[in-house]
C-alpha cells in the first residue's frame, strides 16, 4: 500500500512542492513504525525536524532516516538511471544510506551485491527498502556467526553516539 500511495504522491508533490515535507514525514513515520516493529529498534529524535530522526536497531548495530528514505522515493533522487545498484547505494555517504559499522558494511555490501539490479521503481519502493534492510540484518548476523562473534547483540540508544564502538 505505501509503495503506490508514495508512486501517487510522487505526482502530487512534482506540482506542489510545498506538500513534500509533510507527505514525507507522515510517510516516513509509517515506514519507520513498520520497520521498528519488525526488528527490535526504537526511534531517536534529535532535534525538531522529523526528517533526520532515526531507527536505531537493538541486536545489531543498523540505524537510517526513514523519512530520508521516504522523501528519496518521491523525489527520486533526481537519476536518469534504468536500473539501479542496492548495495551500492544503499550503503553509500548519501544522508539516506545505512548507517553500519565498516565490517559490517562490506558484509552487506557483499550480499547486495548478489542481488540483480532493479527498476527505478523497485529501487525507490518501501518494500524494497523494507527488503535491504532485511538483508543487512541477516547479513551482519551471518558475519558475526561466521567471525564467531556474538550474533545477537544488545545495543542501547548509547551505542549509538559512540559510533557503535
Amino acid at each position: 500500500m505505501l509503495d503506490h500511495y508514495l508512486e501517487q504522491a510522487r505526482g502530487a508533490t512534482s506540482e506542489r512542492v510545498e506538500a513534500l515535507p509533510m507527505i514525507a514525514h507522515m510517510a516516513g513515520a509509517y515506514f519507520g513504525e513498520v520497520i521498528r516493529r519488525r526488528h527490535a529498534s526504537w526511534w531517536r529524535l534529535d532535534g525538531e525536524d522529523p526528517t533526520y530522526w532515526q531507527v536505531q536497531f537493538g541486536s545489531v548495530y543498523l540505524a537510517f532516516s526513514p523519512v530520508l528514505f521516504v522523501r528519496e522515493a518521491l523525489t527520486r533522487g533526481h537519476r536518469a538511471d534504468a536500473s539501479l545498484d542496492l548495495a551500492e547505494d544503499s550503503l553509500s555517504g548519501d544522508p539516506a544510506a545505512l548507517e553500519l559499522e565498516e565490517d559490517d558494511r562490506e558484509a552487506v555490501a557483499a550480499r547486495l551485491a548478489e542481488l540483480p539490479s532493479v527498476s527505478e521503481n523497485e529501487y525507490y519502493a518501501p518494500s524494497t527498502r523494507l527488503e535491504v534492510i532485511d538483508i543487512a540484518v541477516d547479513a551482519i548476523r551471518s558475519r558475526r556467526l561466521e567471525a564467531g562473534e556474538d550474533t545477537d547483540a544488545a545495543l542501547e540508544p548509547g551505542d549509538y553516539e559512540r559510533g557503535g564502538d
